[in-house]
């Protein structure tokens, strides 16, 4: 597919009646204003300009082309909405064989929806039967209403063999689909049975509301407690949460809350606590977060109170590290979970989620809790705890607020613990100069208009000195691909989605020259700084070993970048001039 057939479409859609889908919108001169759909706001600060078929919200920031409007208030992928827009312009999208195969698969699925549909059908009905008596009552004594039942379109499988098999035949599903997706299942003799009976039955839906899978709770005794469909073309645990497709709206505007379970996500919801998502019997993977951060970055993850708890809090921080996002943490009361405090005391839970800390806040203290760090093997034990984790954080600024968080809780030198804080191979750099946002932005902002941005930073090898995680991807794709970016089908999601707010910007406004040659150089200088640190580290370092050819050496280094920082405006202009 060429990038032409993307502003092909863009040429046939109007942004103000895309949006107009989302949000009522009210012309004021040459825009059409509105209350934000990715915020909470009482006054109108979310603007879409025809004319240059982009929006920004001046409330929260966000904006892009129609692209990025329909991927973030969706939830889709770049190539899904792709896809929508295709099929409402008549515009033919390239059907290589790769293509093909997801045309061939997208059917197949269809079937499984269908399937899932039909099943959802089955179960609601016989949990409003007769026989979903038991099953209603359970319910009510769990203090579920009537409106949330619906809400969640919660049923009920019968007891025996056959009645849901059955239903599906009868409406034209083929027990082959049924097993799938596993409705059903097939036995030795080729004949097929129902997975779930006896059970209070939970639709998993995708983004889209797609009926996936299903989670089953017995009602009576017996083992296991729950049973969740297995995993399918359609469902995959690791790439699903439990309600987000109902929750995505409010979760865009007050965060996203993750639990263990449906019960927990239910609960909540019937006492008013929307914003609740649960993972479908595995830990939190990168892929959830991801999923997430299509929504938001302010995620709260709720743990037992227990020592099991807080281990389990210690391993969901693997996943964050390389995603750039800093969970927050909520704490439960002994013997507490999310079912029992929805039902009993919904207001301490407010609190605690209103009160919640972050992930990193909680690791410094569980480490220095019962340890004193003025004692030498204290101090030891905790540098030994913390510090690969902070090593394993890829943000590298955040990474330098952790180091000079720990090395003034422990009392040491900042060059001592960024020394056991740093990955393999990594270069100690002191968390002294960091860069500024301002410049970071603004450059960013020039490259995305101006190929020449890109040429000097390339030229200097700046392309490392952007610390903040998402401007550091968005740079690292434009000086591979060039700034053509929302036109560029092979960008992944996320660069595309900081390229689309940033250049709904528009072009830099005042002297763009000098602020490129004013914002390169400020990068420069602090990369200059940045090394000139190192070299002293290591220069006392030598000088105490007293290996004299080594610190000859790296003296001689260090004034070649002092020569060069004093050269700096000269070998930017270069640069500049693609030199």
């Amino acid at each position: 597919m060429n990038t032409g057939v993307v502003e092909q479409i863009k040429g046939k859609l109007d942004i103000v009646a895309v949006i107009s889908e989302h949000v009522s919108l009210t012309r004021k001169g040459k825009s059409f204003w509105g209350l934000c759909p990715f915020h909470a706001e009482k006054d109108a600060s979310f603007m879409v300009n025809a004319e240059k078929q982009v929006y920004k919200c001046f409330g929260c920031g966000e904006g892009g082309d129609v692209f990025s409007f329909v991927m973030k208030v969706k939830g889709l992928t770049f190539a899904e909405v792709l896809e929508e827009f295709a099929g409402r312009t008549g515009v033919e999208l390239e059907r290589d064989r790769v293509r093909a195969h997801r045309h061939e698969q997208a059917s197949a699925n269809k079937a499984f929806f269908t399937a899932g549909a039909v099943a959802l059908e089955f179960f609601t009905r016989t949990l409003a039967s007769v026989e979903g008596r038991n099953a209603r009552d359970y319910l009510k004594d769990r203090g579920l209403s009537e409106a949330t039942i619906r809400e969640f379109a919660i049923g009920y499988a019968p007891e025996g063999w056959d009645r849901l098999l059955n239903y599906l035949k009868s409406k034209g599903v083929a027990a082959e689909i049924a097993a799938g997706c596993g409705l059903v299942i097939k036995n030795d003799k080729g004949g097929y049975y129902d997975r779930f009976r006896g059970r209070v039955m939970f639709p998993i839906r995708d983004l889209r509301g797609e009926v996936v899978a299903f989670g089953g709770r017995i009602i009576g005794p017996g083992e296991p407690k729950y049973i969740n469909s297995p995993e399918s073309p359609v469902f995959e645990k690791r790439k699903l949460l439990y309600n987000l497709h109902h929750a995505k709206r409010i979760i865009q505007e007050q965060g996203a809350v993750v639990v263990e379970g449906y019960m927990d996500v239910v609960s909540l919801a019937n006492s008013g606590f929307a914003g609740v998502v649960a993972t479908l019997g595995t830990a939190l993977s990168e892929d959830h977060i991801r999923l997430l951060k299509r929504f938001t970055n302010d995620i709260t993850l709720v743990f037992d109170g227990d020592a099991a708890g807080r281990k389990a809090m210690v391993r969901a921080l693997e996943p964050f590290l390389a995603t750039g996002v800093i969970p927050k943490v909520v704490i439960l009361p002994q013997d507490k979970d999310p079912d029992d405090m929805a039902r009993t005391d919904i207001n301490l839970w407010r609190t605690l989620v209103a009160e919640a800390r972050s992930i990193w806040d909680f690791m410094f203290d569980e480490s220095f809790k019962g340890r004193d760090p003025s004692k030498f093997e204290h101090q030891s034990t905790i540098l030994k705890e913390l510090a690969p984790m902070i090593a394993r954080e890829k943000d590298a600024a955040v990474r330098d607020l952790l180091v000079e968080r720990l090395a003034v809780r422990l009392g040491l030198g900042v060059d001592t613990v960024a020394r056991h804080a740093r990955t393999k191979g990594e270069q100690i750099v002191l968390p002294q100069g960091q860069t500024k946002d301002y410049t970071e932005a603004d450059l960013v902002r020039l490259m995305l208009f101006d190929e020449k941005a890109i040429q000097a930073v390339k030229i200097l090898d700046l392309g490392r000195e952007f610390k903040q995680a998402d401007t550091a991807a968005l740079v690292g794709y434009l000086l591979e691909h060039g700034n053509c970016i929302l036109d560029d089908v092979a960008c992944p999601d996320a660069i595309r989605s900081t390229a689309a707010r940033i250049i709904a910007q528009g072009p830099y406004e005042g002297d763009v020259a000098k602020a490129l040659k004013d914002n390169v150089s400020k990068l420069l200088s602090l990369k200059y700084d940045r090394d000139m640190n190192r070299l002293q580290g290591l220069i006392a370092e030598a000088d105490r070993s007293s290996d004299k050819t080594l610190l000859h050496g790296l003296q001689n280094e260090k004034m070649a970048l002092v020569r060069a920082k004093r050269n700096i405006h000269t070998t930017v202009a270069e640069a500049l001039e693609g030199k």
